[in-house]
């Protein structure tokens, strides 16, 4: 399978087993190939879109436990700003059993045919 049919399956996988968007499936991706993290600054950035908006993307994510965040070690004062990052081993461990799942679903479906 090529390279290109990988990502399209991937980004279809996230898109129906964790009801995302595009838009947050490009952000998923952008912090899993930064290795270090994000912040909603540079995913609005990167994206094209506000900082609320990237801030919902993030919040999704991280309520489907794609993301985590932790504090920022340079916020200094004032409201404290977070990196999202992905535990790999963790998130690659969550997405193979939900992929199990939905494997399961629709066998079940298409069997009831």
């Amino acid at each position: 399978m090529e390279v290109v049919e990988k990502n399209l399956l991937l980004k279809r996988f996230l898109m129906v087993g964790y009801g995302l968007s595009e838009a947050d499936v490009e952000a998923f991706v952008k912090i899993v190939r930064s290795g270090t993290g994000k912040d909603v600054d540079s995913i609005a950035a990167e994206l094209g879109i506000s900082k609320s908006r990237a801030s919902l993307i993030l919040k999704k994510l991280s309520d489907a436990g794609l993301v985590e965040k932790q504090k920022s070690s340079g916020s200094k004062g004032g409201r404290p700003k977070y990196v999202y990052y992905v535990n790999r081993g963790e998130v690659i461990e969550k997405m193979k059993q939900r992929a199990s799942e939905l494997c399961t679903d629709l066998s079940s479906i298409i069997s009831a045919l």
